[in-house]
């Protein structure tokens, strides 16, 4: 019998195992690999990637917009912005001397820039001579490299270097022809700011000159023509030194207005208004951002919109402020006959209800050449003594100080202080409070100041009763706007002149408009506080800020208004200030300022005369042959009206006026000029 072998089928051996540990052997690797990658990424080459990554980055192109026009209350343009299209140019990072040397010639070939308008420095004519010929400053270096001791040429660093270079070249060698220097000119401008900034190659190119750029665009990187906004003043001189300048940053402003982010090139407002108010003015730029690579521009940018700026609407009526001018102009040709050193006027109009300033003018004539020019911003900024102007805050303050009583009496005589006779300019006798005003008296005044020194009860002409009265004084001189700030919207204003009186006859001067000085605008401030029955207004030009063009009524947006601001309230009994107002009031119909009944309305006013120094255009006073200060007046003249609800008031300041009757005849003609009337002195008669 056949034995059978019987087969036991053979364990199945799992391979599993040894694949995963395969697997992880792998990952091992890889990972082992990573890491060390990573390590020579980091350690053997990250500087230098840094520096690749940095290479790299984001940057924009800046595009000026239209500057915001600027509007007189009646929507008369004032400033205007008008487009050039203009030659520019802008740089990369990386584009070299000799690049835009090369882009400067070509470009003198096709624009032509005026002598007039070109700036060359003896630097820029140097850097020219290095820059057109590179072998041979490098050999004029090489030799004086070469006639040094070796401890002094080891000593020397690349800008000592480049400075003996520039030092070595002579004048001979940089006299070039009017077409070098125009390369020069222009080369000088496409190098005169940041990269990527616009630089103003040429304003205003004719269509021959950007028809011939457009052609060569691919010869002249950098290069565009693009609009370039300037401003316009329709009205010439009026009222143009208040809107102020619009040019390139100032040098010293140069680092506030970067922290700001402005470019180097930009233009800014650097005066008045258009300083006041840059903010609102300027817009925002639009840019072209984009990427570059090594300073190189990769890719399309991306175009990113600006705003243009917004428009303002002044307070100011341009019509009558031509009309003021041409006033002041008059009155100054007929007073020249009997005051030789009368040659310029000052008048503020305002609102004392609103602080509303509807003129601001200043005209002086010029001896030699018998015309005119606008010193409207000595409004702001030139002080003179007032006279007796200030009387009607004398009176306010001695009533409440009660040194006096309303309606009391005091008879008008000289008084004698130690060596000083001090007199009105007239004795007046027996009259009160009301007529001192009407009729300008000083005694009155006087009087005033010496009660608040308690002069009579100490007989003292120094010491702390007179500095007490003074500290008196100046406090209520200063609540009517007198001797501080006014807060007009403007960059920078004058206070005055302060001075301490050290003895009690000065005392008695401060208290009639001598001794100290003060601004037309403070005096137009001061006066409308009396108008508006004691509230100190804040004057102002802005009325509006409106979105760019929509000054039109159907589609106007006002961005924000203007509102009326009390500074504060005059720290006075309101029958008192009533009682300095019915003084001014009575000027007009019995004392000094009766000429201006024949208008036909009720007003208020005071003269006032001081004596004076006479100044020269330059401020300094005049002298006569032997050294001395010349000794003049000035005349001048404050009032509102109407009297019971004044819609104006106005400040009149005439240095060297001593011929009689003009100050008051200028305020007769503002008030002629604002309410647009005749005469009714026939109906007086």
């Amino acid at each position: 019998m056949a034995r059978h072998r019987v087969k036991v089928p053979k364990k199945r051996r799992n391979h599993l195992p040894l694949r995963l540990n395969l697997l992880f052997f792998i990952v091992f690797i890889l990972f082992a690999t990573l890491i060390f990658r990573l390590g020579v990424v980091q350690i053997v080459n990250g500087e230098l990637i840094a520096r690749e990554v940095q290479k790299t980055e984001s940057s924009k192109i800046k595009y000026e917009v239209p500057r915001g026009k600027i509007y007189d209350r009646n929507g008369q343009v004032l400033a205007d912005t008008i487009s050039n299209y203009s030659v520019m140019y802008r740089r990369s990072q990386v584009t070299k001397t000799e690049e835009r040397l090369d882009v400067a010639i070509k470009l003198a070939e096709i624009v032509d820039v005026p002598e007039k308008d070109r700036k060359v420095t003896e630097r820029d004519r140097k850097d020219y001579w290095i820059a057109i010929d590179p072998e041979r400053s490098q050999e004029r270096v090489q030799k004086l490299l070469a006639d040094l001791p070796e401890e002094e040429r080891a000593a020397l660093s690349n800008q000592d270097v480049d400075q003996l270079l520039l030092d070595s070249i002579t004048e001979a060698e940089i006299t070039f022809d009017d077409a070098t220097e125009e390369i020069i000119a222009i080369k000088h401008n496409m190098e005169s700011g940041y990269a990527l900034d616009p630089q103003v190659i040429k304003i205003g190119a004719s269509p021959k000159e950007m028809a011939l750029i457009e052609e060569n665009l691919e010869l002249l990187p950098g290069v565009s023509v693009e609009p370039y906004y300037q401003r316009d003043y329709p009205f010439g001189e009026t009222f143009q030194s208040f809107l102020g300048s619009y040019r390139q940053i100032p040098a010293e402003q140069r680092a506030s207005y970067q922290a700001k982010g402005y470019g180097l090139n930009d233009r800014v407002g650097t005066s008045y208004l258009e300083q006041q108010y840059e903010d609102v003015l300027r817009g925002t730029p639009a840019y072209d951002v984009f990427t570059t690579y090594k300073g190189e521009p990769v890719g399309e940018p991306t175009r990113v919109s600006g705003n243009p700026g917004k428009d303002i609407i002044l307070s100011t009526d341009i019509e009558f402020q031509k009309e003021i001018d041409e006033i002041l102009k008059k009155a100054i040709r007929a007073g020249r006959s009997g005051s030789p050193n009368f040659d310029r006027a000052f008048a503020v109009v305002m609102n004392p209800q609103t602080g509303e300033l509807l003129a601001l003018s200043g005209q002086e004539l010029d001896y030699e050449t018998n015309e005119f020019k606008d010193v409207s911003t000595g409004t702001v900024l030139r002080a003179s003594q007032i006279g007796s102007t200030i009387k009607g805050a004398t009176v306010a303050f001695g009533l409440e100080e009660e040194v006096i009583q309303p309606g009391e009496y005091i008879y008008d005589t000289p008084i004698r202080i130690g060596s000083s006779l001090k007199s009105s300019y007239r004795n007046m006798g027996n009259i009160n409070d009301l007529d001192a005003l009407a009729l300008s008296s000083n005694i009155y005044m006087f009087q005033i100041a010496l009660r608040l020194a308690d002069y009579y009860s100490t007989g003292q002409i120094v010491g702390d009763n007179v500095t007490e009265a003074f500290n008196t004084m100046e406090h209520y001189y200063k609540q009517f706007g007198l001797g501080i700030e006014t807060g007009i919207d403007l960059p920078y204003e004058s206070i005055g002149f302060r001075s301490v009186p050290d003895r009690v006859t000065l005392l008695m001067d401060m208290s009639i408009g001598q001794f100290i000085s003060y601004t037309p605008i403070q005096l137009a401030q001061y006066t409308s506080t009396l108008a508006n029955g004691g509230y100190r207004i804040q004057p102002h030009l802005l009325k509006e800020i409106i979105e760019p063009g929509s000054l039109d009524e159907s589609n106007k947006q006002v961005v924000s208004t203007f509102q009326p601001n009390a500074l504060n309230k005059v720290d006075i009994r309101d029958e008192f200030i009533q009682r300095a107002r019915q003084g001014f009031r009575q000027g007009v119909e019995s004392g000094t300022s009766r000429i201006l009944q024949q208008t036909g309305i009720t007003a208020a006013g005071k003269t006032g005369t001081a004596q004076a120094i006479a100044e020269g255009p330059d401020g300094q006073a005049k002298r006569n042959a032997n050294g001395e200060p010349i000794k003049t007046l000035n005349s001048n003249h404050v009032g509102w009206a109407p009297y019971d609800d004044p819609e104006i008031a106005w400040a009149i300041i005439m240095p060297g006026l001593e011929a009689e009757g003009i100050n008051t005849r200028v305020a007769h003609d503002i008030m002629k000029a604002y309410f647009d009337l005749e005469d009714v002195q026939a109906q007086l008669q």
